[in-house]
């Protein structure tokens, strides 16, 4: 009997992992292709970047091909990165989009002589031109480790430091102008002599790491090899930084659901550690269930999915800030990006241009709870791109209220006794909000809606 009812669980369980991921083709012909780095635009539009993966021990960034969706992820149709002239040794780090045209790579040197940078399109990835004034010129120091776009105006492009300072730079008009961050508002760096040798001085600096960065609304973090954790409240234009648990940010990872909570995870050995504060201070969990290759948090959740392409392989999700997981499946995945609790990917491996490359969340079991649904009240589109519709069928609206995740009420709109009443939230940054809505029976319904 024992054994029977094991494998009932057993059955259960897989019937329920296997739909938490879909598996979908990134169109690479070469096999072992994975993703570094995945850029959700919107619910319809993705990039990813990819690397080659055949050996794994010496993973190769050089080969400079995307991939794009323009339908959800159902399907992906790839490209490759013509850089120019004597760019074959660059490395591509990241990428970053802003519409189903236009992106952004910060691309390193790897090998060769050419420096790396940053390269835009603005025609689907047919053709890239390199930004000049990001100059990462310096052939011995310059690192672009990542670039980021809130929009298609403003974006950061973080490297390694070059004379003593980190290389920052910020653009307000789409990449045509940079400027670089000024040392003084950086935090200086850690230098270490690694020398055994008492009399011989061989100071080494700080240094980060490609795509090891968390965007939250303005806020955005990145982590070095010192384990410490940069952070800037502005688009990149001034920093602080403070120490984490980790020693070295190689293959720990964090991550930020707002402002203030985020988590940590240590790789090895496998921990958690969370954040109240936006990092400046941390926090053990003890748990276990985790995966401890990524780690990432529904925006403006309390809901995390974790993930391993190494032994023990497989991805999980916890919907309490990491307190307790779930598992989903021990297959192998990667890079994680989720743009809300119905919409996400993980990276994984192709076999062909027909077969895999990354999982598409099928948007069931991290959903929004409903809420009180006997007083009828309907929010949509949600999420929305500012202009949010109410409807009830049942109720009338008297007012509608809306707070942002530090509680803070941020619109409010008052109703005489509406069915349908129409929202204009295009002042709201993107990001989770809360509505409560009054209708004339004093009855309060609560509800989360999404500005993209």
């Amino acid at each position: 009997m024992k054994k029977t009812v094991l494998f009932i669980l057993l059955v259960c369980s897989f019937s329920v992992n296997a739909q938490f991921w879909t598996t979908k083709a990134t169109g690479f012909a070469t096999p072992s292709r994975s993703l570094n780095s995945i850029s959700i635009v919107d619910a319809n539009v993705i990039w990813a970047n990819a690397f080659d993966n055949a050996i794994p021990a010496t993973p190769d960034y050089s080969i400079k091909e995307f991939t794009r969706s323009t339908d959800g992820g159902a399907t992906w149709t790839p490209g490759t990165m013509s850089l120019g002239a004597n760019t074959a040794g660059l490395g591509i780090s990241s990428i970053t989009a802003v519409s189903s045209s236009t992106a952004w790579i910060s691309a390193f040197l790897d090998t060769g002589t050419t420096n790396g940078g940053i390269w835009k399109t603005t025609d689907n990835g047919a053709t890239w031109n390199k930004q000049p004034t990001a100059l990462f010129n310096d052939a011995v120091e310059s690192y672009a480790n990542f670039v980021y776009f809130w929009d298609a105006n403003n974006g950061i492009a973080q490297g390694d430091p070059e004379s003593n300072e980190f290389e920052i730079y910020t653009t307000t008009n789409g990449g045509a102008n940079w400027t670089r961050v000024p040392g003084a508002n950086i935090p200086d760096l850690i230098f270490t002599d690694e020398n055994p040798d008492p009399i011989i001085v061989d100071l080494v600096g700080e240094y980060g790491y490609n795509n090891l960065y968390t965007v939250v609304g303005n806020t955005i973090w990145f982590g070095t090899d010192r384990g410490r954790i940069f952070k800037s409240v502005d688009k990149g234009l001034n920093w602080t930084v403070a120490t984490s648990p980790s020693s070295d940010f190689g293959n720990d990872r964090f991550t930020f659901s707002d402002a203030n909570k985020g988590l940590l995870m240590i790789y090895n050995p496998p921990k958690l550690h969370k954040t109240t504060d936006g990092g400046a201070t941390w926090n053990p969990i003890t748990t276990t269930g985790f995966y401890n290759t990524d780690i990432a948090y529904i925006p403006g959740t309390s809901k995390v999915v974790s993930a391993a392409s190494v032994s023990p392989i497989g991805s999980a999700y916890s919907k309490d800030d990491g307190l307790t997981w779930t598992n989903i499946d021990g297959v192998a995945h990667s890079t994680l990006a989720f743009l809300n609790d119905t919409f996400g990917f993980s990276a994984g491996l192709n076999t062909n241009a027909t077969t895999g490359g990354i999982s598409k969340y099928t948007g069931t079991q991290l959903a929004v709870e409903k809420f009180d649904v006997k007083s009828q009240i309907y929010a949509y589109p949600n999420p929305t791109n500012g202009q949010l519709k109410l409807d009830s069928a049942v109720a009338q609206i008297n007012e509608v209220v809306v707070f942002d995740l530090l509680g803070k009420q941020v619109f409010d709109a008052k109703f005489l006794g509406l069915n349908n009443v129409d929202l204009d939230l295009n002042s709201l940054q993107t990001g989770m909000y809360f509505l409560k809505v009054t209708t004339d029976t004093g009855t309060i319904e609560t509800m989360k809606v999404v500005k993209k």
